[in-house]
């Protein structure tokens, strides 16, 4: 066949009913992009036998790898955020998802629990189907006024699949006018009832959940599960340096909750019809970088949080408003 665009291809998901079964897509996923590849422990035999190259080489170990980034949808985001290392809830429309300390991959064939997905990707015609998908990372950035998200994947096997027909649904993305940060003290339950702050120059909030595929001794090559280890969460942002009261913050290690929002038709989260809430209850500095970088530069400061864990209730939150319905 001739050579092939990227725009001709496209990205099937479905849940697993069995964690590593291999099921054909129920929805299919606008991305930007997307790097899923073959990672192999490859063995190369280095035998001592009167030669300087290695002598034999055999099939080790695999897993599958990479990323997808897409324009935050609300039809879509759900899915895949039942496959990180959460507890997920439903009520009156909004889905929550609270840091949870599963140690490993798990799904069920309904619930609200976490899932594993089946990924189909599709390139000039050529469809891959990777079985066993659990998200290890994500993060939600905000680039020319639009929330996109970029999530980390990591499988547990891949195989040949026929190429399915997919259907497409209206785009519904958050565009500049969607967009709120607010800050308060930390605490169980921030109320974030200030104005939304003016100082944040972009934002960026990761979840990393120190996932690995694990091998273990079986009859096939491909990974077993996948675990997890420590949770780190990580904001990034510029914020204008007009006083010294953050760079206070910073040196003496005080601590302060973060409200970000996304909002589609409506003002609030409770109002709006389609939304993305996500509050970190106890974000401390672990960077503060200034400096005079050029002649007509605006005096910045580069930052980083933490976001920490706080007795009597979870670290996060992340809540998505969305009219899909998952069983």
């Amino acid at each position: 066949m001739p050579a092939g665009l990227s725009g001709s291809g496209h990205v099937g998901f479905a849940f697993e009913t069995t964690k590593g079964t291999y099921v054909a897509p129920t929805i299919y996923v606008p991305i930007l992009s997307e790097s899923f590849r073959y990672v192999e422990d490859r063995y190369f035999s280095p035998q001592i036998r009167q030669a300087t190259e290695f002598s034999d080489v055999k099939q080790g170990y695999y897993h599958i790898e990479g990323t997808i980034e897409m324009e935050v949808d609300v039809n879509f985001l759900p899915y895949f955020l039942f496959c990180t290392r959460h507890t997920p809830a439903f009520a009156a429309g909004v889905y929550t998802f609270v840091p949870s300390t599963a140690g490993s991959t798990s799904t069920a064939a309904s619930g609200m629990v976490q899932r594993t997905a089946s990924i189909t990707i599709t390139r000039n015609e050529i469809a891959r189907g990777y079985a066993g998908c659990t998200c290890g990372s994500f993060r939600f950035f905000v680039d020319g006024g639009v929330l996109k998200v970029e999530m980390n994947m990591i499988g547990e096997s891949d195989s040949a699949q026929s190429v399915p027909t997919p259907t497409w649904a209206a785009p519904a993305l958050f565009g500049a006018d969607a967009h709120y940060i607010r800050t308060d003290a930390t605490g169980t339950a921030p109320a974030f009832a200030g104005s939304a702050s003016l100082d944040f120059n972009g934002f960026e909030w990761q979840a990393d959940f120190g996932a690995e595929a694990q091998n273990r001794i079986v009859a096939t090559r491909s990974a077993s599960y996948v675990s997890f280890g420590q949770t780190v969460i990580t904001m990034t942002t510029e914020l204008d340096f007009v006083d010294v009261t953050e760079y206070n913050n910073f040196v003496a290690t005080t601590q302060k909750a973060i409200r970000f929002e996304s909002l589609n038709g409506g003002a609030t989260f409770a109002a709006c019809t389609q939304g993305v809430q996500i509050d970190t209850r106890r974000g401390v500095y672990e960077t503060y970088d200034l400096g005079l970088s050029g002649l007509a530069d605006l005096i910045m400061a580069g930052v980083t949080m933490q976001g920490i864990g706080i007795a009597a209730a979870t670290s996060y939150t992340i809540k998505v408003k969305s009219p899909v319905t998952i069983t």
